[in-house]
């Protein structure tokens, strides 16, 4: 296998489990994608923010997948092991196979928010990503005032390294500032979490 492509993987955590998307997942990635608050909170030009259900599906089915075989990162499907619906979604992308550094992306489903499920996942992400695939820092990036989103990088056991001042284009045009967490391997004896 080419070593500049993530391997598929399925991780499972305390309550999770991260697997490739399906397309059964087609229908709630479009509720996700319908909700004002994950299109408010979605980068400028993020090109599914609103996108309708044959989007989705062809998202699910080969979109995200094209994305690893191209060696750019890799998504995951998050739902609970003990079965229903997906509440999550966590990609790696952006990954530099020179340097092992890769940045962090994932959202809550507004039916499961406030559980944690964001937090879990991605940090079982990025320490598979730091362990397993060797890679030397996961980078996550936040608009300041998204305080969820913020609170999920300090709860997954990224460290917060500073501010890029108006670094950021909102969907109202304004310029925003943008929170910078990573996280390495030396962070991972800080905050442990198991991963299968």
């Amino acid at each position: 296998m080419n070593d500049e492509v993530f391997p598929p993987a399925v991780l499972t955590t305390e309550r999770l489990v991260l697997r490739p998307f399906t397309p059964a997942d087609a229908a709630d990635v479009h509720a996700v994608w319908q909700d004002q608050r994950f299109i408010g909170s979605a980068p400028m030009g993020y090109p599914y923010a609103g996108a309708d259900l044959e989007a989705a599906a062809a998202w699910c089915t080969t979109g995200i997948e094209q994305r690893r075989l191209d060696g750019k990162g890799i998504g995951f499907a998050v739902v609970p092991r003990a079965g229903g619906r997906l509440v999550a979604h966590v990609s790696l992308f952006g990954a530099d196979w020179v340097t092992r550094t890769a940045e962090i992306h994932y959202w809550t489903a507004p039916w499961a928010r406030g559980h944690g499920f964001a937090a879990e996942s991605a940090g079982a992400v990025a320490r598979w990503a730091l362990t397993t695939q060797h890679f030397e820092r996961i980078a996550l990036l936040a608009d300041t005032s998204n305080t969820a989103s913020r609170h999920v990088a300090a709860s997954a056991g990224f460290r917060f390294e500073g501010v890029l001042r108006s670094a950021a284009l909102t969907r109202t045009g304004d310029r925003a500032d943008t929170a910078v967490y990573s996280m390495i391997r030396t962070d991972l004896a800080a905050h442990p979490v198991a991963v299968a």
